[in-house]
């Protein structure tokens, strides 16, 4: 269309980014910040770690566990790799320990994260054979190294004090290729060719022979070197890039150059909502409606698991699925199992165990319940975190289609985008009064993204977003200090949604990108809807607006003022009414249209306002929503009593 409209996706806005120069469109882009769990365990003293050393990030937590690790930059997180051989990996940005911009980042190389181990006993002759692995991905859900960065492995040198290069890899996408170079050994640089780089792990395996190494207090670390875009031209962009995600790291002796493979049965996959349709919903309106809609019928578990061993026996090994239901509010566990099945050498395994079970919870308001799988096999396992996954299922007073981790940012921007529209889709189980929405935006470089913004709601319209029902000007950006905490957002007026669809979204002020929170493991792509040019498109990105209605109340105080709301106070009188009323409306609007409400949400009224008083005769005595428009937009909203004598 020149359309007033152009979809970019992030590689081509960030290769081509004077485009936004000359039109808006929709944009997804790297995060600026990524909240970290700021309470990170502290280095202290302790005897060095023997072999075997291994970690699969598999562990609870988005820190790396002390018990192995310091690096409390690093994230820890089962959402950014792509089918990483078990759940969970420790990915290296550009970020702080607070989810900042390192302070030292720069369009020019720069190192970021560090990931080091705690001290680990080598004291081994060379003979012994200690072999070092680890897989590796570049991007992954996130962003893609540009060839100039890198993620490398160094070793400490403790006779002189240094740290030494031992191996480092860099990708070139242009060319489909991933390099390593293996210090430790040779200078040769190794080139694999691969059309699918972003979402490959890698392997890198070799041998620790140097003596400097092979010391009673072994310690290496990986670091990455990343450089921000060259990009002055978007306000925002400079933002968290250069993604990698490191699994499976493994010091052992004994092993030998073709020992790629660890004996271990590790989950695949993490669990996810037992919803169809939302990650959450009300627990009000956790009706027989809803459960009928949101549940699958029978009742079921899906686990994914995988052999990543060559056995011996050519049936492969057997493993038992046990699982357990625990009530929060009860305190009550069901617990239930299945027949052992064997699992193939080098294969997953998919596995769906039915089950009954009746959602009831002691709380009025909410229910909570953890859902875990866990994997037993004959033998001892060898690596014990990666059997078993959890998922905590919460039931409050909001419908949420995230799952409260954001990959990327979701925006509008450009020319012609100052009064663009964004509205996600959703459909309630209930009649309700709507009271606050919760918000996720992602932090930008400089607060670029603090701009003003209407909060808005829309009824449907044949699967579109259809009337605005309610606005809410005088909002901007703010931020939780705390991981992945949402911000509440107060509706100035209680608004009556009925049973059925309506969208919540928000309406631009200025040409800015908002940059909210977009998870892009949860694919909600035709419930996005945006609109620059007074014409509603459903998104062109796979993903999920970070964005919640709450309902019937406030569990929470809000975290937002409404600073525009007292520059634009409209007035109206008498308050009790009868059967006039007088509205004054604010500078510089000097007319504009009132219209009244029942508290059920049906129009009763609709007048113009030019300064004469508005009969309001045909109402009856009782408690109705005023909303005032001046030049097509929401300025007001209050309550009027009417009062017949």
């Amino acid at each position: 269309m020149r359309a007033p409209v152009s979809v970019v996706s992030l590689l081509m806005l960030m290769a081509s980014v004077n485009l936004f120069a000359q039109q808006g469109g929709e944009v997804l882009v790297n995060l600026q910040s990524m909240p970290l769990n700021n309470n990170s365990s502290r280095v202290t003293a302790k005897s060095s770690l023997e072999v075997p050393f291994f970690d699969d990030f598999s562990r609870v937590g988005t820190a790396p566990s002390s018990d192995l690790w310091f690096g409390p930059n690093v994230f820890i997180n089962t959402t950014y790799g792509i089918n990483a051989p078990s759940i969970g990996v420790a990915t290296l940005d550009v970020l702080d320990s607070r989810g900042n911009l390192y302070p030292n980042a720069s369009t020019y190389p720069f190192p970021a994260d560090t990931l080091t181990s705690n001290s680990i006993n080598l004291n081994y002759p060379s003979s012994d054979s200690i072999y070092f692995s680890f897989v590796f991905q570049p991007q992954g859900l996130g962003y893609q190294p540009s060839v100039r960065d890198s993620l490398i492995l160094e070793f400490y040198d403790e006779v002189n004090d240094k740290w030494v290069g031992a191996w480092a890899t860099w990708a070139n996408f242009a060319d489909d290729s991933i390099y390593q170079v293996y210090k430790v050994i040779s200078d040769d640089v190794k080139a694999i060719k691969s059309d699918t780089i972003h979402k490959t792990f890698f392997r890198a395996h070799f041998p620790i022979i140097d003596s400097r190494f092979l010391k009673s207090n072994f310690k290496f670390r990986f670091r990455n070197y990343a450089s921000l875009q060259q990009n002055g031209t978007v306000p925002g962009l400079l933002s968290n890039c250069d993604h990698w995600h490191i699994d499976q790291v493994y010091i052992d002796k004994g092993r030998a150059f073709d020992d790629t493979l660890l004996y271990d049965i590790t989950f695949a996959r993490p669990l996810g909502s037992i919803l169809k349709n939302f990650e959450s919903i009300p627990w009000k309106h956790f009706n027989s409606q809803a459960q009928s809609v949101e549940l699958t019928n029978p009742l079921y578990f899906t686990i994914l698991y995988r052999n990543l061993n060559m056995d011996v026996n050519p049936g492969g090994r057997q493993v038992t699925r046990r699982f357990s239901i625990f009530n929060y509010s009860t305190q009550e566990s069901y617990n239930f199992s299945s027949a052992a099945e064997n699992i193939a050498s080098l294969s997953d395994f998919l596995f769906v165990r039915e089950y009954t079970y009746n959602f009831e919870s002691a709380w009025e308001d909410s229910a909570k319940y953890e859902f875990k799988s866990y994997l037993v096999t004959a033998d001892l396992p060898s690596f014990c975190w990666n059997d078993t996954v959890k998922y905590t299922q919460e039931f409050k007073n909001y419908y949420a289609y995230d799952d409260g981790s954001a990959e990327s940012g979701y925006g509008i921007y450009g020319e012609g985008s100052q009064n663009a529209q964004a509205a996600v889709k959703f459909t309630t189980y209930k009649s309700d009064k709507l009271v606050g929405v919760y918000m996720y935006f992602n932090k930008t470089k400089d607060n670029a993204n603090q701009k003003y913004f209407k909060l808005a709601i829309w009824n449907d319209n044949n699967g579109k977003p259809g009337n605005l029902i309610y606005q809410q000007l005088g909002l901007r950006p703010l931020f939780a200090d705390s991981l992945n905490r949402f911000v509440l957002y107060k509706l100035d007026e209680e608004l009556w949604i009925d049973e059925g669809t309506f969208y919540v979204g928000w309406i631009q002020t200025t040409p800015d990108m908002l940059n909210f929170g977009f998870d892009k493991n949860r694919n909600n792509k035709s419930k996005l809807f945006y609109n620059i040019d007074g014409n509603w498109a459903n998104t062109s990105f796979e993903g999920s607006i970070m964005i919640r209605p709450v309902f019937d109340k406030l569990t929470e105080s809000p975290t937002h003022s409404n600073i525009q709301s007292a520059i634009r106070a409209v007035r109206i009188f008498p308050n009790p009414a009868n059967d006039i009323l007088n509205i004054e409306l604010p500078f510089p609007y000097t007319q504009g249209i009132v219209k009244i409400y029942n508290l059920m949400g049906q129009q009763l009224l609709s007048v113009p306002i030019n300064g004469n008083p508005i009969s309001v005769s045909s109402l009856t005595s009782g408690t109705y929503i005023v909303r005032i428009f001046g030049n097509s937009e929401i300025i007001g909203t209050q309550k009027l009593v009417i009062t017949k004598w």
